[in-house]
């Protein structure tokens, strides 16, 4: 009996649905159903890396999609798939995996500008955040244009991460204000100290105020149904405001330059572990992941960090 890319997907979605994250399984799905659609009969027990190249370069060819992204999401999703069928957990039902080694050639990337946010395109957005009135229509979409780009700029962290918290999310440990993080890209949660600028300009009385549940969206106004979290979805209405609002040039990204921009300040003024510890990296080297930084060490480095005069 054959067993299609649909058939395994399913059999890999149950067996991971407790150990993969939800937004890894609904990206990976995406891509996978795409790769069900090309091949909707083929067993894949007989899918070859032929197949799986021809697959990538429709997807390029006529559905336009660039090949970075192909590369990046469409066969990292097939590759754990075959993956997995290759081991035991999976069955075993292929002997190998048809995605190894193939890629899409890149084409050259001629890179116009730094990733890091210039100084005049730092005023300019946390000035349109300050302007966002605090509350009216969509009140909680207006917070999160208010708020997000101030606490990204004091943190470096993904705006996804900032829009995914919630009140409780925002309380005291070892003596400072932290926010908690625990919808991570990575999986693995972590807590930063609250620059004391943020402090002083409300963030802990709009806090308060909301009380309970997340901070930056309603879930009343998001069906339980979607694919894409409520918490994505409004990391990226703030980078489609932004970009619009301020005009923004196309080669730097609205949310994740904020992560460069504070590293790069940050480079002077805080040892290398707690930068990678605020803005949730990975050490380099293995010793130092044995280096954890205390909250304590992160709200004194924290204290250093300049403030935004805007």
């Amino acid at each position: 009996m054959p067993i299609t890319v649909s058939d395994l997907w399913s059999r890999y979605r149950l067996y991971h649905s407790d150990k993969l994250a939800t937004n890894t399984l609904h990206r990976y799905e995406a891509s996978i159903s795409r790769l069900a659609a090309y091949l909707p009969d083929r067993d894949v027990r007989h899918i070859t890396g032929d197949d799986i190249y021809s697959w990538a370069e429709h997807r390029q060819s006529s559905e336009g999609i660039h090949p970075r992204t192909i590369n990046r999401n469409d066969l990292v999703a097939a590759s754990s798939l075959f993956s997995w069928a290759t081991k035991r957990q999976g069955g075993q039902i292929v002997d190998a995996n048809p995605v190894e080694g193939v890629a899409l050639d890149l084409p050259r990337h001629v890179k116009t500008r730094e990733r890091t946010f210039r100084d005049a395109e730092v005023l300019a957005i946390l000035r349109a955040a300050q302007e966002v009135a605090p509350w009216g229509p969509h009140d909680k979409a207006n917070q999160g244009k208010r708020w997000c780009p101030w606490l990204a700029a004091y943190s470096g962290a993904r705006i996804s991460e900032l829009t995914a918290l919630e009140a409780t999310d925002i309380r005291q440990e070892q003596g400072s204000h932290i926010m908690h993080f625990s919808r991570t890209k990575t999986s693995e949660p972590r807590s930063v100290p609250i620059h004391p600028h943020l402090i002083e300009r409300g963030f802990l009385d709009f806090v308060a105020a909301i009380g309970s549940g997340p901070l930056f969206f309603d879930p009343a106004r998001h069906s339980k149904s979607a694919r894409t979290p409520p918490h994505e979805v409004r990391s990226r209405k703030i980078a489609e405001w932004l970009r619009k609002k301020v005009n923004l040039d196309p080669a730097v990204d609205p949310n994740h330059g904020w992560r460069h921009t504070f590293k790069t300040r940050a480079v002077n003024l805080m040892d290398a572990r707690v930068r990678d510890e605020i803005v949730g990296h990975t050490p380099g080297a293995v010793r130092r992941k044995y280096e954890a930084p205390t909250i304590p060490m992160m709200a004194e480095a924290m204290a250093n960090f300049p403030r935004y005069d805007v």
